[in-house]
């Protein structure tokens, strides 16, 4: 993830190089630039944004969620590979959406220079964890039981040396973005300095692949979780399962607000 700020604010920086360099002309090309803050599904961010003609503006930015949602979850009663039960109802349960945050990179198109309605097309860069799980097992186990395998399905599970289990839902770590919107961040009327945006669009995720961890080695192997349907005693599949149904999401809906301050 550090390596993705990095590049973020080399685009950024070169941004600002390319509006220094022309915001003597008029041109329109990068000859302006707005800062904003903004708010939406993937947290609060910041972003800087440059008109690339007319027509078109370009906006760098990352946004991040400021912490994680706690809450519990139930996944039943289990048992070890050593042979002693574990109860997983009421467990507690932190969640972070995109831990790390999210890189953004949009360029908008506008059908005239005035044109507030626009279509918006870009990326978002991010670490490939859409949602990441910790979960708190030391009331469910003896620490005697910590680290030690549960094998459910083909899937190994066991919690860190510390009696925490650990889930993420992976995608891929660049997500293309296809969008509408209002609200031009650089106005190109040199009167009106702040300006309200607002984006609603999706990402594409290539679907999202849930896994486990493994600590018993000492080491933070993955599991992959490929399915969690229901088989009655017939063999026969009752229901796909939440796994199932997260597993073939290829889309993630995006809003955003924002709200520009043109500096020049």
């Amino acid at each position: 993830m550090k390596r993705t700020i990095s590049i973020l604010f080399a685009a950024a920086a070169s941004l600002l190089i390319a509006v220094n360099a022309n915001a003597q002309t008029d041109s329109q090309l990068f000859n302006h630039l707005s800062v904003g803050a903004t708010l939406g599904v993937d947290g609060i961010g910041l972003q800087v944004a440059a008109p690339a003609t007319p027509f078109l503006q370009v906006r760098v930015g990352y946004a991040t969620h400021t912490g994680g949602a706690p809450g519990t979850g139930s996944f039943g009663t289990h048992t070890m590979d050593n042979g002693h039960p574990v109860n997983l109802d009421g467990l507690p349960i932190t969640a972070w959406s995109y831990k790390g945050g999210n890189g953004e990179l949009f360029v908008d198109g506008f059908f005239g220079p005035e044109e507030k309605f626009r279509i918006t097309a870009g990326m978002f860069i991010n670490n490939g964890r859409f949602l990441s799980l910790k979960g708190d097992m030391r009331e469910s186990m003896a620490p005697e039981d910590y680290a030690t395998v549960m094998t459910k399905g083909g899937v190994r599970f066991s919690t860190d040396a510390q009696g925490y289990g650990y889930g993420d839902a992976i995608t891929w770590k660049v997500l293309p973005y296809i969008g509408i919107g209002t609200g031009r961040a650089v106005n190109l009327e040199t009167t009106k300095k702040l300006v309200f945006t607002f984006d609603l669009g999706v990402a594409f995720t290539g679907g999202l692949n849930i896994q486990t961890y493994d600590f018993s080695s000492g080491t933070k192997v993955p599991s992959p979780v490929t399915s969690a349907a229901t088989i009655d005693e017939s063999g026969e599949m009752q229901d796909q399962g939440a796994i199932d149904a997260l597993s073939g999401i290829p889309l993630l809906p995006v809003l955003k607000f924002g709200l520009f301050y043109k500096i020049f």
